[in-house]
């Protein structure tokens, strides 16, 4: 059996819920850059981490893309991002506004 980090996340065992985090004020938000025939590679590695985001493509010539998120899944989005960035390449910057 493959060690569990190795396995891909609808693969492996679900951890236990801990109590319910408080709703947040507002979404955190990234911009991501990347070749625009590689917008639905993108949507599919990003639904396959449990839907930590969802982005809306800001420009499809240059495939400018907006991720928003939760804030408090910040960190286990960008461990995804860089996850998926062994798959394509592509580039994060912080929401400028």
């Amino acid at each position: 059996m493959a060690a569990p980090c190795a396995l891909p996340p609808a693969l492996r065992k679900k951890r236990a819920c801990g109590p319910p985090l408080p709703a947040p004020s507002g979404s955190g938000r990234l911009l991501v850059r990347l070749a625009p025939e590689h917008i639905a590679l993108f949507r599919f590695l990003l639904e396959a981490h449990d839907n930590l985001a969802y982005f809306t493509v800001l420009e499809r010539r240059t495939a400018l893309l907006k991720l928003v998120f939760s804030p408090q899944r910040e960190r286990a989005l960008r461990r995804a991002l860089t996850e998926m960035a062994q798959s394509l390449p592509f580039t994060t910057q912080d929401w400028p506004f």
